[in-house]
């Protein structure tokens, strides 16, 4: 079992300091959660429905029902707060996301993701300190989360600092441990966190799954905690893509290394998203906003995609 001391002294005081001694006193004894152990295979599974056909086709269909929202109901005057973080997927996701949320006008986005993110790497990265002063200054009804490349590729940029590892025996109990703690941080003033799934990656590079199952444990023992799959809407037959098709014609979604997103990719991740988010707070997404100027946002410039049409032109 995970102990306080096998994840270091600074968790170890953060936690202490913010009054999260239960989930300390957890951690050498972690209670069984509830997991439906066939979820994430039967979620991973759905994804041999998706073509690309399909996948396009739900860029341009509206919502038109909800289910009883869970949240709380936003207005003009009182827009629904989201706070955007994660690695530098998320960082490309945030862009559609953002424009989808926004275009129903009832909802402010605010974007604090950051490049070479990664729960294992808070011995160089405290992420925890820096969220607890975003949470405090934007005050989230709603957190969108997603992180991963850096915690389970073994060949990355200082990989050596990371705690837990990805060859490490226990690496899952202490990785469950640290989503814990952000679980924490996040939501200590009430906000939902929604925490998406890693991405399908290519065939060459570490497989997204172990990590995906814990974001499902996670939301299974904690109901602050939803799960946005990504997994359908990024594979078909079950296999990863890089392509899909839109009005007839074939656009990139993802960059030339196989794992961060072009423009269509961003909107294919935002509409999901932003649905689950909507729905739960009684907010349609309409169409109209996936052609919008955030489609020219410089984060796409950064390994720019071969995309068949101009940024101001995705018809």
């Amino acid at each position: 079992m995970v102990s306080p001391e096998h994840l270091g002294g600074q968790v170890v005081r953060l936690l202490v300091g913010i009054g999260f001694c239960t989930l300390l006193t957890c951690c050498g004894d972690r209670p069984t959660a509830g997991v439906q152990s066939g979820l994430l295979a039967t979620t991973l599974a759905s994804s041999t429905t998706t073509s690309t056909t399909s996948v396009a086709s739900s860029t341009t269909t509206s919502t038109t029902t909800l289910p009883l929202p869970r949240g709380r109901i936003p207005t003009v005057d009182d827009p629904l707060r989201v706070l955007v973080l994660g690695d530098s997927a998320t960082y490309e996701i945030e862009p559609g996301l953002t424009a989808a949320l926004e275009h129903t006008g009832l909802v402010d986005s605010t974007d604090w993701t950051q490049m070479g993110l990664g729960l294992s790497r808070w011995p160089e990265l405290p992420w925890w300190e820096a969220w607890a002063g975003y949470v405090a200054e934007i005050r989230p009804d709603a957190v969108v989360l997603q992180v991963g490349i850096w915690d389970v590729e073994e060949d990355v940029f200082r990989g050596a600092t990371r705690r837990p590892a990805p060859t490490d025996s226990d690496w899952e109990q202490q990785f469950a441990f640290l989503m814990d703690v952000a679980v924490e941080v996040l939501t200590v003033d009430g906000a939902d966190l929604y925490w998406l799934t890693m991405l399908p990656e290519p065939p060459d590079a570490a497989s997204p799954e172990r990590l995906n199952r814990l974001v499902v444990e996670l939301a299974n023992r904690d109901e602050r905690v939803s799960v946005v799959d990504l997994t359908p809407a990024f594979s078909r037959d079950g296999e990863y893509v890089r392509v899909v098709e839109r009005n007839g014609v074939v656009w990139p979604i993802r960059k030339v290394d196989g794992v961060h997103l072009c423009r269509e990719g961003a909107g294919l991740a935002g509409r999901v998203v932003a649905e689950a988010i909507a729905a739960d707070h009684g907010v349609i997404v309409d169409v109209g906003w996936e052609d919008g100027a955030w489609r020219s946002n410089p984060k796409f410039d950064v390994d720019p995609c071969s995309d068949p049409l101009p940024p101001d032109d995705a018809s």
